[in-house]
């Protein structure tokens, strides 16, 4: 994986997280979700400690076991980390009115500072409609200078889940998420306009590739570009259901289907093949889709932030499952500057 790139008005580096890592600037705020993954405290857990405060996104559940799993984790985060806070939030599914939360929080802390902000966000529990917002909000109405993002890769063993599940009634199975899936919209990170008919459509996919075919279909793109996580892409002749291989056959029949594989953590590479994506459209705008990895969802905002004829879309289900998942390798950090913010120079 290369370590470094220019998009835009922004730098983005990424590597892998030290064991005892030393965090290189100050940060204005530390954020991280709580989750019933087991996976959730690994990366935060490797920083020797710092003064900054770490706020917990805690979503409500719809759940007394994943409600009771969330305050558990928050035990966890104070056992390495001095000072921890938790921020209340509505259901996940509910954006709108979290957004509007995490922006007046976020303008708060830029006024405080009196300068745009440097963040520590880990992204690993956190929704990538959530992550691509704080993204696109930072940067656009610059209350942010860098985010700093980290990711623990987790294990999913979908075809072992989806075995013991019972079967669906009708449709495609949920692996990940349930219930009917909606098209979001990400707030900063829309084309300057709007093109209903004559746009070009990227996807990065992860494991629920039934679901995502109707909801891919809704678009009828120009062209269609496919992003799989290369570690478990369907091309690799990896044990799926039936359900999902019919579903990846039935995608690559699209008109001007076109398929790449990048690594899961490798968000630099995604950032890299989606300004290509777009440099080499005919279309007079491009949505990208953000289904798959959440570093790939960082490469697919820095292209939206570096491109006005992009607009980026998320997924929103339901509701989530409550599957545990443990780490699977070292965790990620990803770099995101403003190269023309002036503390950029002097190395804050």
């Amino acid at each position: 994986m290369a370590d470094e790139l220019a998009v835009g008005d922004l730098m983005f580096r990424q590597r892998k997280l030290r064991k005892k890592e030393v965090a290189a600037r100050a940060y204005d705020a530390v954020i991280a979700g709580l989750s019933w993954e087991s996976r959730g405290p690994v990366a935060l857990g490797r920083f020797e400690p710092i003064d900054t405060e770490l706020t917990l996104f805690k979503f409500r559940s719809r759940s007394p076991e994943m409600e009771a799993a969330k305050v558990a984790q928050i035990g966890s985060f104070q056992g390495f980390w001095p000072r921890v806070t938790v921020k209340d939030l509505d259901p996940s599914t509910e954006a709108e009115k979290n957004f509007a939360t995490i922006k007046a929080w976020l303008q708060d802390l830029y006024a405080a500072a009196k300068r745009p902000l440097s963040l520590l966000v880990d992204i690993t529990c956190i929704p990538k409609t959530y992550i691509l917002y704080l993204i696109g909000l930072g940067f656009s109405d610059e209350l942010v200078a860098r985010i700093d993002c980290l990711y623990t890769p987790g294990k999913y063993d979908l075809v072992s889940s989806a075995a013991a599940a019972p079967p669906a009634l009708t449709g495609p199975r949920s692996l990940l998420s349930e219930g009917e899936w909606h098209s979001r919209q990400i707030p900063y990170l829309e084309a300057s306009e709007y093109i209903a008919n004559d746009a070009d459509l990227l996807v990065t996919l992860g494991g629920e590739l039934g679901l995502s075919l109707p909801f891919i279909e809704r678009f009828e793109p120009r062209r269609l570009g496919l992003i799989c996580i290369e570690e478990t892409s369907p091309s690799r002749n990896e044990p799926m259901l039936g359900s999902e291989r019919m579903a990846y056959e039935e995608l690559l029949r699209e008109p001007n289907a076109i398929q790449t594989d990048i690594k899961l953590c490798d968000a630099l590479g995604v950032a890299q093949y989606a300004v290509a994506f777009i440099r080499d459209s005919v279309a007079l705008g491009t949505t990208m889709m953000a289904i798959g990895s959440k570093p790939h969802a960082i490469g697919m905002a820095l292209a939206g932030l570096a491109d006005v004829r992009v607009e980026v879309v998320c997924r929103t289900p339901a509701s989530y499952c409550a599957i545990d998942v443990h780490a699977s390798a070292d965790p990620m950090l990803y770099e995101i500057e403003d190269r023309f913010d002036p503390l950029s120079y002097i190395g804050c």
